[in-house]
């Protein structure tokens, strides 16, 4: 049993391990606390977990917030399904009440409709818009040339709380695009749902490392989310969609 660290009274000297009496020939002493170990030295180039945040899920009264468990602040979220599964209402949902919640903005990055069409997706769910802003690709006289999807992200102040790309096959067409625009959002400070098209039999298109370079990936169906991947929530796990009579979308686990 190791012996515990004492320091003379009087002296203030440390106690040899064998002795009981202090050089000053007192026998008075306290206890101390051990020195704290010696940092380790890592080879340059290579990063220490000590430090490291945990992952603390927020949960947010929407139906992808409790699909996924929460949402990881700062992280990203693919989103895919069939055309009009009602994929971009669930994002509106989530980013309205995220940003009211946090008391930030949200910014919808769309490639896909007009001003008009996107203020629709945030009041089929009964979201509040004054929390968000436009960023469209397109001017609404078509004067100028579209925006490219790092002119559109330049326009995203680095506070902001969340931002959705809508979608990700119309900022980025071909498949080189789509894999350099994912990792472009992985180190950013703020949250970003990404919207996908999705293939015949109903999964996320695109290359499959889209999927490995986001944090969560959900399918949205008709009737449930399907979450294939989370990194703070057990999966593959599925959860039923529940839509009540005033059009306000609600979930519950299967």
């Amino acid at each position: 049993m190791e012996r515990p660290h004492l320091q003379c009274r009087i002296c203030g000297k440390r106690r040899a391990p064998l002795a009981m009496l202090c050089s000053c020939g007192a026998n008075v002493w306290t206890p101390v606390p051990p020195p704290p170990p010696k940092p380790i030295a890592l080879p340059k180039g290579v990063q220490s977990l000590a430090g490291a945040r945990p992952l603390q899920p927020r949960m947010f009264d929407s139906e992808l917030s409790v699909a996924v468990g929460g949402i990881v602040l700062g992280l990203d979220i693919l989103i895919g399904g069939a055309q009009g599964a009602g994929k971009s209402t669930l994002c509106a949902e989530l980013a309205a009440r995220m940003a009211h919640d946090l008391g930030g903005l949200a910014y919808w990055l769309d490639a896909e409709q007009n001003r008009d069409l996107v203020a629709a997706l945030f009041a089929r769910s009964g979201s509040p818009m004054n929390r968000i802003g436009l960023i469209s690709r397109y001017s609404e006289d078509r004067s100028t040339l579209p925006l490219t999807w790092r002119e559109a992200f330049a326009r995203v102040p680095r506070d902001a709380v969340v931002a959705v790309v809508d979608s990700l096959q119309r900022w980025a067409p071909r498949a080189a695009d789509q894999t350099e625009l994912l990792a472009f959002v992985r180190p950013l400070p703020f949250t970003v749902l990404v919207i996908s098209h999705a293939t015949k039999n109903g999964q996320v298109s695109g290359r499959n490392e889209n999927q490995h370079d986001t944090d969560a990936v959900v399918v949205v169906k008709q009737t449930e989310i399907c979450v294939t991947k989370c990194r703070w929530t057990p999966t593959p796990r599925n959860v039923r969609r529940r839509m009540k009579t005033d059009g306000e979308a609600r979930t519950t686990t299967g």
